[in-house]
Protein backbone atom coordinates (compact mmCIF):
# COMPACT_ATOMS: atom_id res chain seq x y z
CA UNK A 1 0.00 0.00 0.00
CA UNK A 2 2.82 2.37 0.92
CA UNK A 3 4.65 1.60 -2.34
CA UNK A 4 1.52 2.40 -4.34
CA UNK A 5 1.22 5.79 -2.62
CA UNK A 6 4.90 6.54 -3.27
CA UNK A 7 4.60 5.53 -6.94
CA UNK A 8 1.44 7.64 -7.30
CA UNK A 9 3.23 10.64 -5.76
CA UNK A 10 6.23 10.17 -8.08
CA UNK A 11 3.94 9.97 -11.12
CA UNK A 12 2.15 13.15 -10.04
CA UNK A 13 5.43 15.02 -9.62
CA UNK A 14 6.71 13.80 -13.00
CA UNK A 15 3.46 14.85 -14.68
CA UNK A 16 3.65 18.32 -13.17
CA UNK A 17 7.24 18.71 -14.32
CA UNK A 18 6.32 17.62 -17.84
CA UNK A 19 3.37 20.05 -17.97
CA UNK A 20 5.52 22.90 -16.66
CA UNK A 21 8.25 22.14 -19.20
CA UNK A 22 5.67 22.00 -22.00
CA UNK A 23 4.12 25.27 -20.82
CA UNK A 24 7.54 26.94 -20.74
CA UNK A 25 8.31 25.75 -24.25
CA UNK A 26 4.96 27.02 -25.59
CA UNK A 27 5.38 30.43 -23.93
CA UNK A 28 8.91 30.57 -25.31
CA UNK A 29 7.72 29.90 -28.88
CA UNK A 30 4.98 32.53 -28.54
CA UNK A 31 7.43 35.14 -27.28
CA UNK A 32 9.90 34.14 -29.98
CA UNK A 33 7.21 34.68 -32.61
CA UNK A 34 6.28 38.07 -31.18
CA UNK A 35 9.91 39.17 -30.90
CA UNK A 36 10.40 38.54 -34.62
CA UNK A 37 7.88 41.26 -35.56
CA UNK A 38 9.83 44.41 -36.42
CA UNK A 39 6.65 46.50 -36.73
CA UNK A 40 5.41 45.53 -33.27
CA UNK A 41 8.70 46.55 -31.61
CA UNK A 42 9.36 49.73 -33.55
CA UNK A 43 11.14 52.25 -31.30
CA UNK A 44 11.42 49.49 -28.59
CA UNK A 45 14.35 47.52 -29.94
CA UNK A 46 15.87 47.11 -26.46
CA UNK A 47 12.77 45.37 -25.14
CA UNK A 48 12.61 43.30 -28.33
CA UNK A 49 16.12 41.98 -27.62
CA UNK A 50 15.18 41.22 -24.00
CA UNK A 51 12.03 39.31 -25.03
CA UNK A 52 13.98 37.42 -27.71
CA UNK A 53 16.56 36.30 -25.16
CA UNK A 54 13.87 35.29 -22.66
CA UNK A 55 11.98 33.34 -25.33
CA UNK A 56 15.13 31.50 -26.38
CA UNK A 57 15.87 30.62 -22.75
CA UNK A 58 12.31 29.33 -22.19
CA UNK A 59 12.32 27.26 -25.39
CA UNK A 60 15.71 25.67 -24.70
CA UNK A 61 14.92 25.03 -21.02
CA UNK A 62 11.53 23.52 -21.86
CA UNK A 63 12.95 21.22 -24.54
CA UNK A 64 15.89 20.09 -22.35
CA UNK A 65 13.53 19.42 -19.44
CA UNK A 66 11.22 17.40 -21.69
CA UNK A 67 14.12 15.36 -23.04
CA UNK A 68 15.45 14.79 -19.50
CA UNK A 69 12.11 13.67 -18.12
CA UNK A 70 11.09 11.52 -21.09
CA UNK A 71 14.37 9.79 -21.86
CA UNK A 72 17.65 10.83 -20.22
CA UNK A 73 16.50 10.68 -16.59
CA UNK A 74 15.14 7.16 -16.97
CA UNK A 75 18.36 5.92 -18.53
CA UNK A 76 20.38 7.69 -15.85
CA UNK A 77 18.24 6.24 -13.05
CA UNK A 78 18.42 2.75 -14.58
CA UNK A 79 22.23 2.99 -14.64
CA UNK A 80 22.39 4.26 -11.05
CA UNK A 81 20.00 1.57 -9.81
CA UNK A 82 21.98 -1.14 -11.62
CA UNK A 83 25.19 0.03 -9.93
CA UNK A 84 23.43 0.21 -6.57
CA UNK A 85 22.17 -3.36 -6.99
CA UNK A 86 25.66 -4.59 -7.88
CA UNK A 87 27.16 -2.74 -4.91
CA UNK A 88 24.51 -4.21 -2.62
CA UNK A 89 25.16 -7.72 -3.90
CA UNK A 90 28.91 -7.29 -3.34
CA UNK A 91 28.20 -6.02 0.17
CA UNK A 92 25.94 -8.99 0.94
CA UNK A 93 28.66 -11.35 -0.30
CA UNK A 94 31.12 -9.68 2.08
CA UNK A 95 33.66 -9.11 -0.70
CA UNK A 96 36.26 -6.48 0.22
CA UNK A 97 38.76 -7.05 -2.59
CA UNK A 98 38.98 -8.66 -6.03
CA UNK A 99 42.29 -9.19 -7.82
CA UNK A 100 43.88 -11.36 -10.48
CA UNK A 101 47.32 -11.09 -8.84
CA UNK A 102 46.51 -12.84 -5.59
CA UNK A 103 50.11 -13.65 -4.67
CA UNK A 104 51.04 -9.96 -4.82
CA UNK A 105 47.90 -7.89 -4.20
CA UNK A 106 46.59 -9.60 -1.06
CA UNK A 107 47.91 -8.60 2.34
CA UNK A 108 48.84 -12.12 3.45
CA UNK A 109 51.28 -10.82 6.04
CA UNK A 110 48.57 -9.12 8.09
CA UNK A 111 46.35 -12.21 7.97
CA UNK A 112 49.18 -14.44 9.20
CA UNK A 113 50.16 -12.01 11.96
CA UNK A 114 47.21 -12.70 14.29
CA UNK A 115 45.54 -15.83 12.93
CA UNK A 116 44.35 -18.46 15.40
CA UNK A 117 42.27 -20.65 13.10
CA UNK A 118 43.50 -21.35 9.59
CA UNK A 119 41.55 -23.58 7.17
CA UNK A 120 43.13 -24.45 3.82
CA UNK A 121 41.76 -26.23 0.76
CA UNK A 122 43.87 -26.53 -2.40
CA UNK A 123 45.42 -28.97 -4.84
CA UNK A 124 48.95 -28.61 -3.45
CA UNK A 125 49.94 -24.91 -3.80
CA UNK A 126 53.71 -25.37 -3.81
CA UNK A 127 54.35 -21.68 -4.61
CA UNK A 128 52.10 -20.38 -1.83
CA UNK A 129 53.70 -22.66 0.74
CA UNK A 130 57.18 -21.59 -0.36
CA UNK A 131 56.29 -17.90 -0.24
CA UNK A 132 54.85 -18.09 3.27
CA UNK A 133 56.95 -20.88 4.77
CA UNK A 134 58.35 -18.57 7.46
CA UNK A 135 54.89 -17.32 8.43
CA UNK A 136 53.44 -20.84 8.60
CA UNK A 137 56.31 -22.04 10.77
CA UNK A 138 55.82 -19.00 12.97
CA UNK A 139 52.11 -19.43 13.67
CA UNK A 140 52.39 -23.12 14.64
CA UNK A 141 54.66 -22.11 17.52
CA UNK A 142 51.94 -19.98 19.08
CA UNK A 143 49.47 -21.16 21.68
CA UNK A 144 46.04 -22.52 20.78
CA UNK A 145 46.48 -22.36 17.00
CA UNK A 146 44.40 -24.65 14.80
CA UNK A 147 45.33 -25.47 11.21
CA UNK A 148 43.12 -27.72 9.09
CA UNK A 149 44.13 -28.72 5.59
CA UNK A 150 42.18 -30.57 2.89
CA UNK A 151 44.11 -31.99 -0.07
CA UNK A 152 43.06 -34.16 -3.02
CA UNK A 153 43.42 -37.88 -2.36
CA UNK A 154 46.71 -38.98 -4.00
CA UNK A 155 45.45 -42.57 -4.15
CA UNK A 156 42.34 -41.70 -6.15
CA UNK A 157 43.23 -42.47 -9.78
CA UNK A 158 40.39 -40.43 -11.27
CA UNK A 159 41.27 -37.35 -9.21
CA UNK A 160 44.97 -37.61 -10.08
CA UNK A 161 44.19 -37.99 -13.80
CA UNK A 162 41.96 -34.91 -13.79
CA UNK A 163 44.54 -32.79 -11.98
CA UNK A 164 47.31 -34.04 -14.28
CA UNK A 165 45.27 -32.95 -17.29
CA UNK A 166 44.45 -29.58 -15.74
CA UNK A 167 47.98 -28.68 -14.65
CA UNK A 168 49.66 -30.34 -17.62
CA UNK A 169 51.73 -32.67 -15.43
CA UNK A 170 52.11 -36.42 -15.37
CA UNK A 171 49.95 -38.30 -12.84
CA UNK A 172 53.13 -39.27 -10.98
CA UNK A 173 54.16 -35.61 -10.70
CA UNK A 174 50.73 -34.60 -9.35
CA UNK A 175 50.77 -37.43 -6.82
CA UNK A 176 54.25 -36.42 -5.65
CA UNK A 177 53.20 -32.76 -5.27
CA UNK A 178 50.18 -33.69 -3.14
CA UNK A 179 52.23 -36.00 -0.94
CA UNK A 180 54.86 -33.28 -0.63
CA UNK A 181 52.15 -30.86 0.56
CA UNK A 182 50.92 -33.42 3.07
CA UNK A 183 54.44 -33.99 4.38
CA UNK A 184 54.98 -30.25 4.64
CA UNK A 185 52.07 -29.88 7.05
CA UNK A 186 53.12 -33.04 8.89
CA UNK A 187 56.50 -31.37 9.48
CA UNK A 188 54.70 -28.31 10.82
CA UNK A 189 52.80 -30.61 13.13
CA UNK A 190 56.08 -31.98 14.49
CA UNK A 191 57.52 -28.53 15.25
CA UNK A 192 54.25 -27.10 16.58
CA UNK A 193 53.98 -25.90 20.16
CA UNK A 194 52.23 -28.27 22.55
CA UNK A 195 50.10 -25.50 24.08
CA UNK A 196 46.83 -26.45 22.39
CA UNK A 197 48.15 -26.17 18.83
CA UNK A 198 46.37 -28.54 16.42
CA UNK A 199 47.24 -29.45 12.82
CA UNK A 200 45.09 -31.93 10.94
CA UNK A 201 45.08 -33.04 7.32
CA UNK A 202 42.33 -34.64 5.22
CA UNK A 203 42.36 -36.30 1.79
CA UNK A 204 39.34 -35.55 -0.40
CA UNK A 205 38.40 -38.01 -3.20
CA UNK A 206 37.48 -35.14 -5.53
CA UNK A 207 39.31 -32.73 -7.82
CA UNK A 208 39.29 -29.16 -6.41
CA UNK A 209 37.59 -26.64 -8.69
CA UNK A 210 38.77 -23.74 -6.52
CA UNK A 211 40.99 -23.07 -3.52
CA UNK A 212 40.43 -21.11 -0.34
CA UNK A 213 42.26 -19.99 2.76
CA UNK A 214 40.25 -18.98 5.84
CA UNK A 215 42.04 -16.80 8.40
CA UNK A 216 39.65 -16.46 11.33
CA UNK A 217 37.17 -13.81 10.08
CA UNK A 218 38.72 -13.36 6.60
CA UNK A 219 38.70 -15.81 3.68
CA UNK A 220 40.51 -15.75 0.35
CA UNK A 221 38.75 -17.60 -2.45
CA UNK A 222 40.60 -18.33 -5.71
CA UNK A 223 39.64 -20.13 -8.90
CA UNK A 224 41.65 -22.66 -10.87
CA UNK A 225 42.32 -22.22 -14.56
CA UNK A 226 41.28 -25.11 -16.79
CA UNK A 227 43.62 -23.93 -19.53
CA UNK A 228 46.93 -25.66 -20.13
CA UNK A 229 48.62 -22.25 -20.07
CA UNK A 230 49.44 -20.41 -16.85
CA UNK A 231 46.97 -17.54 -16.79
CA UNK A 232 45.95 -15.08 -14.03
CA UNK A 233 42.91 -16.20 -12.07
CA UNK A 234 40.57 -14.03 -9.99
CA UNK A 235 40.75 -14.07 -6.22
CA UNK A 236 38.17 -12.71 -3.79
CA UNK A 237 38.83 -11.52 -0.25
CA UNK A 238 35.68 -11.72 1.87
CA UNK A 239 34.70 -11.05 5.46
CA UNK A 240 32.74 -13.05 8.01
CA UNK A 241 29.03 -12.35 7.76
CA UNK A 242 28.95 -12.33 3.96
CA UNK A 243 27.41 -15.07 1.85
CA UNK A 244 30.73 -16.02 0.22
CA UNK A 245 32.46 -16.44 3.59
CA UNK A 246 29.53 -18.53 4.85
CA UNK A 247 29.74 -20.69 1.74
CA UNK A 248 33.46 -21.32 2.30
CA UNK A 249 32.93 -22.17 5.97
CA UNK A 250 30.04 -24.55 5.27
CA UNK A 251 31.85 -26.18 2.34
CA UNK A 252 34.92 -26.88 4.47
CA UNK A 253 32.94 -28.22 7.43
CA UNK A 254 30.89 -30.46 5.13
CA UNK A 255 34.08 -32.03 3.75
CA UNK A 256 35.70 -32.87 7.09
CA UNK A 257 32.78 -33.65 9.41
CA UNK A 258 31.88 -37.21 10.34
CA UNK A 259 30.30 -38.79 7.30
CA UNK A 260 31.84 -36.24 4.93
CA UNK A 261 33.84 -37.20 1.86
CA UNK A 262 37.27 -36.28 3.24
CA UNK A 263 39.31 -38.77 5.27
CA UNK A 264 41.51 -37.48 8.10
CA UNK A 265 45.05 -38.80 7.67
CA UNK A 266 46.32 -37.44 11.00
CA UNK A 267 43.48 -38.79 13.17
CA UNK A 268 45.58 -41.60 14.56
CA UNK A 269 48.13 -39.08 15.85
CA UNK A 270 45.64 -36.84 17.68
Amino acid sequence: MANKKINFFIEQVNLRILLLALFMAIIGFVLLYLSSSEEFWRDHETWQAVVKNISGFLVITGIITLLWELWVKRSFLDEILAKVRVAEEIKLAGIVRITDAWHRDIDWESYFSNVKKLDIFFAYSHTWRSNYDEQLKGIVKRKDVRIRVVLPDPEDTQVISELARRFNYTPEKIRDLIIEAKEYFMDLKRIAANDGTQINIWFLPASPQFAFYRFDRIAIFTLYSHSRERTPVPAFVCEMGGTLYDYIRKEFEAMITEGGLAKCVTKEEN
